[in-house]
């Protein structure tokens, strides 16, 4: 059973965390600033590296900070998502397209993330990425499955120019071109009314229901090296999820 003093050193950590929470939420930290470094939160707290690095822990499991070695802790949301998760075995059970579509690149370029992208790509504010842009296709006379924006480290900027760009999962072109391999990634889906900006490529009206899908894949040292967002018009696409239920060992 624990003690006093290691229940209070547990509560301690989690009151820190809900002090932290309740000033990123009513904006004493906006998204894109940096918290308190660790060393000044265990003199405001009064408490040990270990208890705060604990609560640090906690706010980023929460989506609301990234922690970046030689940076500190960036605010990325205001307010925790609501979440809920699935885990799969392996990457061949992520969201996978049909060897049937491709993406028909429309552009590319440098981009920095100003705070908005920073806080979509959950990475820190003015930081550097190669943008490829393209339309998912079926055929080249159907209507556009989605719109494909593909953010990778400058980097790696040379998969755009392979042949096999297009129908190829730019994280497997990244591997086999700069030895990047993934060591973690997430998957986030959300609806939203469609942008504007992509009206017209979509061939649909702006603000119309969409479905958007955020991949982020990160290597060696946690680094985030490419992020891909998927927009899909009402009834252009759907992804389906087998299951099984597991059958419990007999004792």
């Amino acid at each position: 059973m624990a003690n006093k003093k290691e229940v209070r050193k547990t509560t301690r950590y989690r009151e820190i965390a809900a002090e932290l929470q309740k000033a990123i939420r009513l904006g004493k930290y906006p998204v894109g600033d940096l918290l308190p470094t660790e060393t000044e939160l265990m003199a405001r707290y009064a408490a040990s590296r270990q208890t705060v690095r604990e609560a640090l822990r906690i706010i980023t499991e929460q989506g609301l900070i990234v922690r970046r070695a030689g940076l500190g802790s960036v605010v990325i949301a205001a307010e925790p998502p609501v979440l809920f998760t699935h885990s799969v075995k392996s990457l061949t059970e992520w969201l996978r397209y049909s060897n049937e579509t491709y993406r028909q690149v429309v552009r590319s370029s440098e981009i920095v993330a100003d705070r908005k992208l920073a806080a979509m790509l959950k990475c820190e504010p003015g930081k550097h990425w190669f943008l490829i842009e393209a339309v998912r296709r079926s055929d080249e006379f159907a209507a556009p499955l989605g719109w494909t924006e593909i953010y990778v480290l400058r980097k790696f900027a040379g998969v755009v120019d392979r042949k096999d760009h297009g129908r190829t999962p730019v994280h497997e072109q990244i591997a086999k071109m700069y030895g990047e391999t993934i060591e973690y990634a997430q998957l986030e889906v959300f609806a939203r009314g469609l942008p504007a900006k992509l009206a017209k490529p979509l061939k649909v009206k702006p603000g119309s229901p969409a479905l958007t899908m955020v991949r982020r894949y990160y290597g060696k040292r946690e680094e985030l090296f490419e992020v891909t967002v998927t927009t899909h018009p009402e009834g252009r696409y759907t992804y389906t999820m087998d299951m099984q239920r597991s059958l419990r060992p007999r004792v």
